[in-house]
């Protein structure tokens, strides 16, 4: 089970662990707090959310993963890279995504990569050892950002060694966070709309994914399949791949509402917002009550 542990005198966690609350003195230092456990070793792909409750004074909050070496304070993670000088073979390694300016930092450096985020925004961390481009993405309110980078070369250093973290340099803020127990709010993470044959290839027995989707390519016809390879494709990152599956989709059923999500939301990591803004047009008239769409469309029309 993963839960958060306390870690500094200016945390508390409540009972279930899985909510932080952070009451530092100033808002020039920084806290991580981390999970109790680390990443298990088997486990192909990982996410988790946060919800912010209060982003506190300044909002600067940080989401990712960090080593158990990483350390808990002064340094929000991602913003510090240590190497152990006795033993090469120890480093502190972290990334986060930044909420007060939208920033994700690697082991010491910093890019432009998605919107800010507030109270009320729930940000999902995505983590993918399994195929050749080992990846990590975010999410924003269940849509999908794009990738945020790719795994360093060492990583059987880090697969053993890696935990779900947030940092804190916000003084009053609060965030939740959810492993799992509840449903969670960026939908492909779950089977609702594919069938269990694939959500066990995905999660459990990674060694047949490959050969699974080799299959579903023989059925170019067949609705279902062609929704459940795309949304594999989509799950490891293969976002053109996936954008052909759901284009294809779409010649099928012109108002397919998985496909024009979808589609859309690839549209929108790959940087054609003219594109992603009109399937999403096309899923509001066909779902004019549709939060995803809406929440999507908002974010991509403000780029």
């Amino acid at each position: 089970m993963i839960l958060f542990y306390d870690q500094s005198q200016f945390v508390s966690i409540d009972s279930s662990g899985l909510k932080v609350n952070y009451t530092g003195p100033n808002d020039y230092e920084a806290v991580v707090i981390r999970a109790n456990n680390p990443i298990p070793s088997q486990c192909g792909l990982f996410y988790f959310e946060i919800e912010i409750i209060n982003e506190g004074k300044n909002g600067i909050i940080g989401v990712g993963y960090c080593t158990k070496q990483n350390n808990i304070s002064d340094f929000m993670p991602g913003r510090k890279y240590v190497e152990d000088e006795e033993n090469k073979e120890i480093k502190s390694w972290g990334c986060a995504y930044h909420g007060d300016d939208g920033y994700f930092f690697c082991s010491g450096s910093g890019k432009s990569y998605g919107p800010t985020y507030t109270v009320g925004d729930t940000i999902g961390c995505y983590l993918n050892f399994r195929n050749d481009d080992k990846v990590i993405f975010y999410t924003k309110n269940g849509i999908n950002l794009g990738i945020a980078c790719y795994l360093p070369n060492n990583l059987d250093d880090l697969k053993n060694n890696l935990y779900p973290c947030i940092g804190l340099r916000s003084q009053d803020a609060s965030v939740e966070a959810n492993f799992g127990r509840k449903k969670f709010k960026y939908l492909t993470m779950t089977n609702d709309n594919i069938g269990k044959e694939l959500w066990e290839v995905c999660w459990i027995n990674s060694k047949t994914f490959d050969q699974y989707i080799d299959e579903l390519k023989n059925k170019s016809n067949d609705t279902l399949a062609l929704m459940s390879q795309g949304k594999a494709y989509l799950i490891i990152g293969k976002y053109e791949e996936a954008y052909a599956v759901f284009t294809r989709l779409l010649e099928i059923e012109s108002e397919n509402i998985i496909a024009l999500k979808y589609r859309g939301e690839i549209n929108y990591i790959m940087k054609r917002h003219e594109e992603s803004i009109s399937d999403l047009k096309t899923l509001l008239k066909i779902k004019p009550d549709d939060s995803w769409a809406k929440e999507a469309y908002k974010l991509v029309d403000g780029m």
